[in-house]
């Protein structure tokens, strides 16, 4: 049925409207194309080109995920209090450690670049007049999670379920940190990377749920993706994860991940 409805809204799509929008963004594969041994190949999914065009955010997925990876690691950033005026919180990050980073990527981050900046011209106030203040990891984890959440539910589509859902209901569990010393494979049976440090495991689970982690980069994101009426398999991932952010999209179609407020679960 979905073969001819688009993925992201739901709504069908005639041939003329659809883009084919990749499961895995294009933006998460670095590897030498074509076809290379030994890697998972996801294809595409049918959808409106308006729809594709307004998931701004995946254009930036691989940029957030260098950003998480700069933000959590103590060698690239240093927080403190601004000099001037203790209630804003400075953070300051080592250009080095996003050497891929152009302006219009720093534009989009909230990020200011001070390379050319004095100290007295980072600390001057007026440079963060008019300017709303930013939680760089929320901002860095919001654009990602939007991304891999996505193309989580598109793997669900084309591989599992029969139908487009008329409604979504994930529970996301982000980690940051060593991702790739983290495998899933004897749990889920192997599984096929879609590329270097990109590789996704998926599972059913008894109440009909599904529970897929996605591993991009350094930081692994553990999705329950609800179908069941049952709240059993959502109370035990509550359980098993205590610390840390436990993240919840509910909606009507994939569109509105654009720009989701994410609710702690």
């Amino acid at each position: 049925m979905h073969e001819s409805h688009c993925y992201l809204c739901g709504k069908p799509v005639e041939v003329h409207e659809d883009s084919g929008d990749h499961v895995i963004p294009k933006t998460l594969i670095e590897r030498t194309q074509p076809r290379v041994k030994g890697f998972d190949y996801a294809g595409k999914l049918p959808s409106h080109r308006a729809c594709n065009n307004e998931f701004g955010p995946e254009t930036y997925a691989t940029k957030a995920l260098d950003l998480i990876a700069a933000l959590y690691d103590d060698d690239c950033v240093f927080e403190y209090p601004h000099p001037a005026n203790g209630s804003f919180q400075m953070m300051a990050l080592k250009s080095t450690c996003l050497p891929k980073f152009t302006q219009r990527d720093l534009s989009y981050f909230k990020i200011i670049d001070a390379t050319s900046k004095s100290k007295v011209e980072i600390h001057d106030l007026d440079l963060l007049a008019d300017r709303q203040p930013v939680n760089p990891k929320h901002l860095a984890l919001n654009t990602a999670l939007a991304v891999l959440t996505k193309s989580a539910a598109a793997l669900l589509v084309s591989r599992k379920l029969s139908s487009i859902p008329l409604a979504w209901d994930v529970l996301a569990v982000p980690h940051v940190g060593d991702a790739h010393a983290v495998d899933f494979d004897d749990l889920f049976g192997p599984t096929v990377p879609f590329d270097i440090g990109v590789k996704v495991w998926l599972g059913q689970l008894e109440t009909d749920d599904y529970l897929i982690v996605y591993r991009a980069k350094r930081i692994i994101v553990y999705f329950l993706f609800r179908f069941s009426a049952s709240p059993a398999a959502f109370n035990q991932m509550l359980s098993q994860f205590t610390g840390g952010s436990r993240l919840r999209f509910q909606g009507k179609s994939l569109m509105e991940l654009v720009n989701y407020a994410w609710k702690e679960a």
